[in-house]
């Protein structure tokens, strides 16, 4: 075989599990991230065509973050040191253990800083391990099966978790944001309002993105929720359905209930041929760019994303192509907006629906806290095995909206050869001068967007993006928000009381 660049960063190997492929091989009821973690590994391995050789030549484990150690602890604990856990389970014994950081962005992030030490030098072979069991969590809750995940370890591992944003603030909670599903749902009605659509034509656009995204989860063999819903069926109260908040219902959110496992190996192509991995094995990383953004209080428009405006362009032109010519994509999909907002920063290319996920989105194949995105890969690395007549790219996306990860990788090599240089240093967008933190007043404001919060016989007090009347933008909360009712554009009389913003309709 004729490498013609030996120190190009490649994935070799990709393998995935789930709560009922380990159940089916081996009976497994209550599998914990380990178990789901390592048969990943294991089946990543054997995709290689060299497991004995390449296990062997593993240097070095990176165990995505799990949510257990996020700040969303269970009560039946996890490993001291997951990245030791997993690579014993494998039957590995890497020199350098790594434990990832905090967001949905994080397993591309750290492929993109991988592959410069792969090139490098520093490590020979690298796993990309990942999985998620809240599935087997609420499963034991609600039966009372007692578990214990945790372990001891006497090994050193890396942690590189950063805290240089918090997902969301004390200041948005006070405002009511205190889940996901409102904290996107507020970006999402922002988008609504630059586009100018009522609620009912936008809900439509939302169910016909996700019915064509929950087509694509039947392909998939691990997918969790695999289902392929109409638009119709995905704005009705039918299959547990309910509505969430506004603008949201159950099934146009990320599933967390999962057990999911993947893994992802990385060497050189040098290293791959020494090994006797085939050619059409390979994956070649082409670019990678990182964005980040202040939390969503701290930004002057949710209606678009900065961080996707600045890490999709960068990694197009470190890859020399434009959004056009890009073959399979797989967007970081756990509300809408995400795609949505995604689309709109790739200049909404000519394409199906459906082709902007590999695997049918966090809904529908499943949402794995921090990992889903090694899903994504996987999926990536298949489809460019079977058709690399194009190349294809990963988004990222962790917190809301404000961390992104792009990586572009195609079956053939770089043409002149790969650089460190392809993957751009992480852009850090300042939070805009007028913008003020934990944003308190007295005065008048209009709402610019808003999320409504649902309960089976009630609903709470909406949570709102307002600009006051010196134009600055800050959240607050409206107690007695009227039913259906679009509320951007309405005036508000706001009071400052117990770090809260409290609004009444002027």
């Amino acid at each position: 075989m004729a490498i013609t660049d030996p120190h190009a960063p490649v994935l070799v190997g990709v393998g995935e599990a789930s709560g009922k492929s380990l159940k089916a091989a081996s009976g497994e009821e209550w599998p914990s991230t380990v178990d789901l973690a390592s048969a990943a590994v294991t089946a990543a391995l054997a995709d290689s065509g060299a497991a004995g050789k390449l296990a062997a030549s593993i240097d070095c484990l990176l165990s995505i973050r799990l949510f257990h150690d996020s700040g969303l602890p269970h009560d039946f604990g996890s490993p001291d040191n997951h990245p030791d856990a997993v690579a014993t389970a494998s039957n590995l014994d890497p020199a350098t253990l790594l434990y990832g950081d905090v967001g949905g962005q994080s397993p591309q992030k750290h492929i993109n800083q991988l592959a410069r030490q792969v090139h490098a030098g520093e490590h020979k072979a690298v796993v990309i391990s990942s999985a998620e069991n809240t599935g087997t969590v609420k499963r034991a809750r609600r039966s009372g099966h007692a578990l214990d995940w945790t372990q001891k370890s006497d090994r050193v591992m890396t942690d590189l978790r950063t805290d240089e944003d918090k997902i969301l603030t004390a200041y948005e909670w006070r405002q009511g944001l205190i889940s996901m599903p409102m904290s996107y749902g507020i970006v999402e009605n922002a988008r609504r309002a630059r586009l100018g659509m009522d609620r009912d034509s936008y809900a439509r656009d939302m169910a016909e993105l996700w019915s064509a995204f929950s087509s694509v989860s039947e392909t998939r063999e691990h997918a969790n929720f695999a289902r392929s819903w109409t638009a119709d069926e995905l704005l009705a109260e039918d299959d547990g359905n309910y509505r969430l908040n506004d603008p949201y219902r159950r099934w146009m959110v990320a599933q967390d209930a999962v057990e999911l496992g993947a893994a992802v190996i990385m060497t050189t192509a040098a290293h791959a041929a020494e090994l006797g991995i085939s050619e059409d094995k390979m994956i070649y990383l082409h670019s990678g760019a990182d964005a980040s953004v202040p939390l969503i209080s701290e930004q002057a428009d949710l209606s678009v994303s900065p961080a996707m405006e600045s890490a999709f362009p960068k990694a197009l032109e470190l890859a020399q192509m434009r959004a056009d010519a890009l073959g399979p994509i797989d967007i970081y999909s756990c509300f809408p907006v995400a795609v949505s907002l995604a689309m709109d920063a790739l200049g909404q290319p000519d394409r199906p629906l459906s082709s902007y996920t590999l695997t049918g989105g966090l809904s529908f194949f499943g949402g794995p806290g921090n990992s889903y995105s090694n899903h994504g890969i996987v999926a990536l690395v298949q489809a460019l095995r079977k058709d690399g007549s194009k190349p294809g790219m990963i988004s990222a996306n962790g917190g809301v909206i404000n961390k992104e990860s792009v990586g572009i990788y195609a079956a053939q090599p770089v043409a002149g050869g790969w650089s460190p240089d392809r993957i751009a240093e992480p852009v850090r967008i300042a939070r805009p001068a007028h913008v003020k933190s934990d944003h308190f007043f007295n005065g008048e404001a209009v709402i610019k967007s808003y999320a409504m919060p649902y309960g089976k016989n009630s609903r709470g007090a909406a949570s709102l993006w307002l600009e006051d009347e010196n134009g600055l933008p800050a959240i607050g909360i409206l107690a007695d928000a009227p039913e259906n009712t679009d509320l951007i554009g309405l005036q508000v009389t706001v009071t400052t009381q117990d770090n809260r913003n409290l609004a009444v309709l002027a």
